[in-house]
């Protein structure tokens, strides 16, 4: 008799325990629970991207710095949406596993009540189906937590996809004007004038890194003769890979130490910043950076916002950056 209640109890057990475990397996299918997608798709599409953006760069002579932000933030995206899908998909293989050796036994060792012989039948049947349902509920909702964030790091890495291809599409259609800029702005190889640091050649301002092309120099000269002193306008930095290595471009500082410029000082560079802008075809400008944003002369499109670099002087806010062709 003790044998065929003990069966009974296992499989009422054992068929609340399966019930759970279909639950938990289970995959919603729509709605921001349905399982990640793969992320076969991002890669190539960014793959392609990836190599129109090279030969836009190589065309319109390198560091086409909001379409390369574009491309770092689509693969940070992309790694991340991976890092989730992986975690579901561990999550997701934990819950199977614990419902295939739990429930199919109809046994927890977790619960010692239920091997307790001196215990109401009932009372033992629902201290174990109210184990599982507790249980089982917090890795059913991690599991969809996980789902939901895996699938919005998708959605994220998709949105960032679509801005490097728009910055591509409107870079690829300002080629007919670009050619124009660049045949009569033709490459030129940086010099140095009179020491590498300090005031030198008649500037208002100290040079920091006084080696760049003769464009850069007439730029800088300009910007300083109108708007100078600057706390320091910083050219040339050895080893850049991009145009401060080139020397075509040159930082002018509105602030030192990293601080945060005043509202007049910012002003200021405001009034830089856009008589740049104004002049730019007079003065054979590729790019200005200010304020986390970007006017590239290239794409046409004016001031874009730019991901943040995590600091007021890498984000721009105390200098005005100016890059020739």
């Amino acid at each position: 008799m003790r044998g065929r209640e003990t069966a009974s109890r296992r499989g009422r057990i054992l068929g609340v325990g399966m019930a759970l475990a279909v639950v938990a397996l289970a995959i919603p299918t729509s709605g921001a629970s349905a399982a990640p997608e793969s992320p076969k798709d991002d890669k190539a599409e960014f793959a392609k991207l990836k190599k129109r953006a090279d030969s836009l760069s190589k065309e319109y002579r390198g560091e086409l710095v909001s379409l390369d932000a574009a491309k770092k933030a689509a693969l940070k995206a992309g790694t991340n949406a991976d890092r989730l899908s992986r975690d579901y998909e561990v999550a997701r293989g934990a819950v199977g596993r614990l419902a295939a050796s739990s429930y199919m036994s109809g046994q927890l060792d977790t619960v010692p009540m239920v091997t307790a012989v001196d215990t109401d039948q009932a009372v033992h049947d629902a201290a174990v189906v109210e184990h599982l349902a507790r249980n089982n509920g917090r890795k059913l909702e991690n599991l969809r937590t996980l789902t939901d964030q895996a699938n919005q790091a998708r959605e994220d890495a998709k949105a960032k996809l679509a801005e490097v291809r728009k910055e591509i599409d409107d870079l690829e259609g300002q080629r007919a004007r670009m050619r124009k800029l660049l045949a009569k702005y033709k490459p030129e190889k940086p010099v140095q004038s009179g020491r590498p640091d300090g005031t030198s050649g008649g500037s208002k301002s100290p040079i920091m890194g006084n080696t760049m092309t003769p464009r850069m120099r007439a730029v800088m000269q300009e910007i300083d003769s109108k708007f100078g002193p600057f706390p320091a306008i910083g050219c040339a930095r050895p080893g850049d890979p991009q145009d401060h290595g080139s020397g075509t471009a040159c930082d002018f500082m509105e602030s030192t130490a990293g601080q945060m410029p005043s509202a007049s000082a910012q002003a200021h560079g405001d009034q830089v910043a856009q008589y740049v802008i104004t002049n730019a075809s007079r003065l054979g400008i590729k790019y200005v950076i200010w304020k986390q944003r970007i006017y590239d002369m290239r794409s046409g499109s004016g001031w874009k916002q730019m991901e943040n670099r995590g600091g007021i002087t890498q984000n721009h806010f105390d200098h005005v950056h100016v890059s020739v062709l």
